[in-house]
């Protein structure tokens, strides 16, 4: 399993939520970025639908679903630097949504 490494705070103090950018290692030595962003509006849709799902990512910030996504993607080492981005719907009951984005690596 993945773990945490640093966990950097992007929240913009003007933002109606929040944004956070954690760095994990996984099983295989390798570090993944994963940017997390949850507006207000998001959490209360979750709230609203009673997506417990969603209201348990938002609670940790996201880290319990950046640590599995880290260990699911393709390796850097074979893909180069992976950005997982991962939000919560506001339009769908504050569903959990992902993309994740590779850097293939030149030499």
């Amino acid at each position: 399993m993945a773990e945490l490494i640093d966990t950097v705070d992007l929240t913009d103090p003007t933002q109606s939520g929040w944004a956070v950018d954690h760095r994990m290692r996984r099983a295989d030595g390798e570090e993944v970025h994963a940017e997390v962003r949850c507006w207000d509006d998001a959490r209360r849709s979750a709230e609203r639908s009673g997506n417990e799902v969603a209201l348990l990512a938002i609670a940790d910030r996201g880290v319990s679903v950046a640590l599995e996504l880290a260990e699911r993607v393709d390796s850097p080492a074979e893909r180069g630097a992976v950005l997982i981005s991962i939000w919560f719907d506001p339009s769908d009951g504050g569903r959990l949504r992902n993309r994740v984005g590779y850097e293939v690596s030149r030499p």
